[in-house]
């Protein structure tokens, strides 16, 4: 503001402050006139420097995209390259211990250590309106008698009274089980016990436990495990705005009485929970939910918990994830917290209960082991008369042929169209000389590169049910590649499906799009192999976002949410389109078993403009003022490794959906 308009407001303050009369209408009209003026100047001020901001954008951008620029970043790119290739090398060898204890000098149990040191954060407790009557369900089998004590006090020093526990003793041979819990009870009336007369597993143990509860919920604690002080309180809480069907919180180990290997889970996630109970602890059911299924099944003991999960999210999106650790899981030899060997048996209930899950969605899917125990991949059927179109924008016909030829080369899904965006700027000469394994469609694009317009443009143009929007240098690593993605897409709640992306060293470009990390958004595990804080690398689960460098939509859906924003022209274009998808209701899925190697911006120009960026976030402010709902905001938010950092204090730890 300058000089005159400050003189100007000083004077009127003097009038209005030295009149004894009220204000007249002359002088509200002086005043707004002031106001006007001032307004004014703001805006010419602020246009000037939104030009000079945008002139300078592009002369930043014209530095990057240059040749010499590009020539200046082959070193660095070429060294990154060669130390991922080593990098992974020497993972997958025998001198993997060495490798690690060099190339990582700070363990993940060291960071984790730190972590609890430093910025764990409990829960400030305020009064709560709903006060729900939070049952713990305890199944007891010749216990430890140390774990049990230990497990029953976690429960006594909780910080929220309303609670009961319901234990039952699955005919145990151990005779003081019945005084301990005898002299318990009669300590204090919240505690229940009941006791088998004959070994009936641990369901039957569970569903006795849960008839002689009447609380709200219902909470399962294992009988060598113990509870954070704070874990009923952190659930009451989560209750406050809603009676969700089921919740469950992040959790850690118990090695020789020290907090170990925290898991940090994402909330919830359909597709994860399909891969594996990844819920797992502190699991809180709703009571009238767990009666309305029907209790446990003995029938998949050992993975019962998986089971209910199933049975009592299908349908429902009532599932809330409260982002603390409020469980810790003892390690020992006979449990699965030690190895998921320790109960074998596991694994094929879990599948069964899987498959039974497929089975009442009318879903002819198959379901087959996963990357590890206790795991599992569901392959969705996609029939090979569907046709999917695959579109490519390219300014490169050098690219442009390679790309085709590895697509052709490996991609098992018979019923495919190409259909080719030629940007025309630079050589036009080699595009007419251009030798490709097919005949594509295509689409003349002149202009600047905006890659939301070319895509709309070569959609107009498609004939499959399915577009698969591709750059132009990509390569298929996985000949089912397209057969997977195309599987989630045709799923009526799918709207989009991306595919994980390898640097040519082998180290991840693209695992799925996490929103409120890096700039905004970012691509997570980077430039990495995977992460010792983040466990779901693995597994098919929903995402915010994936990249538009390999991308799957259902043709209907892309055009219900009318294409790419073309206000978009390099960035964002595919984050946009996916968080419009989140908001009409689908989900947006990360299939890592469809790999393809990606150079990255061969084509497209690099660097994010500010215009652009400031649009995004102006936009998506309503979704990135929380944190991602399928990340952990106890993970650093500077990084795209998904790595804990015990210098940066955890982000907004409210539970959400």
């Amino acid at each position: 503001m300058n000089r005159q308009l400050r003189e100007k407001l000083r004077q009127l303050r003097q009038a209005l402050d030295d009149s004894e009369i009220p204000v007249t209408n002359r002088q509200l009209k002086a005043a707004l006139t002031l106001v006007e003026e001032i307004a004014a100047t703001l805006d010419r001020q602020q246009e000037r420097i939104t030009r000079r901001q945008l002139a300078f954008d592009r002369r930043l951008l014209a530095i990057e995209n240059s040749r010499f620029f590009r020539l200046l970043r082959l070193p660095g790119r070429f060294l990154l390259d060669w130390r991922g290739r080593l990098g992974q090398a020497l993972w997958l060898s025998a001198l993997h211990p060495l490798y690690v204890k060099i190339a990582r000098p700070q363990r993940a149990a060291d960071r984790y250590r730190l972590w609890l040191e430093q910025q764990e954060q409990p829960a400030v407790e305020r009064p709560l309106f709903r006060q729900p009557l939070i049952s713990i369900i305890m199944p007891v089998c010749n216990p430890k008698r140390e774990w049990l004590e230990a497990a029953v006090e976690s429960v006594r020093a909780q910080t929220y009274s309303c609670w009961q526990l319901c234990a039952c003793d699955d005919a145990s041979e151990l005779s003081w089980v019945a005084e301990y819990f005898a002299g318990q009870a009669s300590a204090d009336p919240r505690i229940r016990f009941t006791r088998l007369d004959r070994r009936g597993g641990i369901s039957a143990a569970s569903n006795a436990a849960s008839g002689m509860a009447s609380g709200d919920y219902v909470a399962f604690l294992d009988q060598d495990d113990v509870l954070a002080p704070q874990a009923l309180y952190c659930v009451a809480e989560a209750v406050e705005d809603g009676w969700p069907d089921l919740l469950y919180t992040d959790e850690d180990y118990l090695e020789n009485g020290r907090r170990v290997q925290p898991i940090f889970k994402p909330g919830f996630s359909p597709d994860l929970l399909y891969g594996c109970m990844y819920m797992s602890h502190l699991l809180v059911v709703r009571r009238s939910k767990l009666i309305e299924a029907g209790g446990l099944r003995p029938a998949f003991d050992g993975s019962q918990d998986y089971d209910l999960a199933l049975r009592v999210t299908s349908g429902t999106r009532a599932v809330r994830h409260i982002p603390r650790i409020l469980y810790h899981w003892r390690k020992h030899a006979a449990s699965t917290a030690e190895t998921a060997a320790a109960k074998p048996f596991s694994h094929e209930a879990g599948q069964r209960a899987l498959a039974e899950a497929i089975e009442r969605r009318g879903a002819k899917a198959v379901v087959t082991d996963g990357p590890q125990l206790n795991s599992y991949r569901v392959h969705w059927p996609a029939p090979p008369d569907t046709q999917a179109t695959l579109i490519i924008c390219s300014r490169t016909p050098s690219l442009l042929k390679s790309c085709m030829e590895a697509l052709q080369r490996k991609t098992a899904h018979p019923q495919r169209q190409f259909v080719v965006v030629r940007h025309e700027a630079g050589n036009l000469e080699a595009w007419k000389n251009l030798q490709l394994p097919c005949d594509p469609v295509w689409v003349p694009y002149r202009g600047p590169f905006n890659f939301a317009r070319m895509n709309n443009h070569a959609a107009q143009k498609a004939a499959g049910s399915v577009l698969v929007f591709l750059n132009d240098d990509i390569e298929p690593l996985t000949s089912d590649w397209l057969t997977q993605l195309m599987g989630h897409v045709l799923r009526p709640e799918v709207g989009a499906a991306g595919a994980k992306l390898l640097y040519p060293s082998g180290a991840i470009q693209h695992a799925g799009m996490v929103t409120g990390i890096s700039q905004g958004v970012g691509h997570l595990h980077r430039d990495t192999f995977a992460s010792a804080d983040w466990n779901w690398l693995p597994f098919t689960r929903n995402i915010s976002a994936v990249t538009g460098a390999c991308m799957a939509v259902r043709r209907d859906v892309f055009e219900e949410l009318g294409g790419f924003d073309e206000a978009f022209p390099v960035n964002y274009n595919d984050v946009d389109f996916c968080l419009r998808a989140h908001r009409a209701g689908y989900e947006v899925v990360i299939e890592p078993n469809a790999v393809l190697r990606h150079a990255e911006c061969a084509t497209r120009m690099p660097g994010v403009s500010v215009e652009e960026q400031e649009l995004w976030e102006e936009r998506w402010q309503g979704w990135l003022a929380q944190p991602d709902p399928y990340y952990n905001p106890n993970l650093s938010s500077k990084h795209e490794a998904a790595v804990l950092d015990p210098q940066e204090a955890p982000g907004e730890l409210s539970p959400r959906p």
